[in-house]
């Protein structure tokens, strides 16, 4: 199951299952209703909201024959919502998949950039904007962008927050001041949780949400063995160990210094157990 939220101005959240099946839950109302769903699934999608507009994006468009890769979710009224294709399928699979011959070319990190471009980076082609005015996809520059997963635009101040492509730590960067011959560099980087963690904790996911006034909610999935001995062994010969899957929410704050250095200020941070497993030892 897939969410993501829908214009900037709504309280909505798109809810979306492996078969397309639709849904969107009002904050304000609690209400619940069915959307209309995009042309195919999307077996590993990222989505990104321009305006009160959804744009839906296979993670790794090589691996899909039809040309329904990238699709919008165009806000008309209160109840006309439709989805159409977004621009040059064939421009998008040659810009993400093709170019050069060169892997690989799954979408690592994307984000949103003066309010109409949806920058896309692979680390074997480069980084692409697509231009949802004009529907146009373009190069910004032949580097990845030194994030993984979904980046952040915080307008208080000016820059750009995400996890970092190694080690995914929180960090942040000003992408407006990149150029094609110029790749953006990080500002700063930070543990919002004091290392180190715990022995047994294994962070598998992280989310980052932003909350306005430099304020954010880091989120981490961290798998912990239960026990270090009692693994065991299942039919393909893998090694197995029983797990606990919880979440770490953790409130941080980033301020400006009197010379305008950035600091982050940690908060209060909470666990929620999601319950026990089997985890692959590798």
């Amino acid at each position: 199951m897939d969410f993501a939220s829908i214009g900037s101005s709504s309280n909505g959240i798109i809810s979306m299952d492996p078969d397309v099946n639709t849904f969107l839950y009002d904050g304000a109302s609690h209400g619940l209703r069915v959307m209309p769903a995009p042309h195919a699934p999307k077996h590993a999608s990222v989505s990104l909201t321009v305006g009160e507009d959804l744009y839906i994006l296979e993670r790794n468009p090589g691996t899909e024959e039809e040309d329904h890769s990238f699709e919008a979710l165009i806000h008309r009224g209160p109840s006309d919502e439709i989805y159409r294709k977004v621009g040059d399928y064939e421009e998008y699979r040659r810009r993400c998949y093709e170019r050069n011959g060169k892997d690989p070319y799954v979408i690592s990190a994307y984000t949103v950039v003066s309010d109409s471009q949806i920058w896309i980076s692979t680390k074997g082609g480069g980084t692409f904007s697509f231009d949802t005015t004009s529907g146009v996809w373009s190069e910004a520059g032949d580097w990845a962008l030194p994030f993984y997963g979904r980046i952040e635009y915080a307008p208080e101040l000016a820059l750009w927050f995400g996890f970092t492509s190694e080690g995914r730590q929180l960090a942040t960067c000003d992408l407006g001041a990149a150029s094609p011959t110029s790749s953006p560099v990080l500002q700063e980087v930070w543990d919002e949780l004091a290392p180190p963690l715990p022995p047994r904790w294994v962070p598998v996911m992280s989310f980052l949400l932003t909350l306005g006034a430099g304020k954010f909610c880091v989120g981490r999935m961290v798998d912990m063995a239960v026990a270090q001995e009692g693994w065991c062994r299942g039919k393909s010969g893998n090694d197995y160990l029983d797990v606990e899957t919880f979440a770490v929410l953790t409130g941080v704050e980033v301020v400006r210094g009197s010379r305008g250095a950035l600091r982050m200020i940690r908060h209060k941070s909470r666990r929620y157990s999601v319950g026990c497993s089997m985890a692959r030892l590798r």
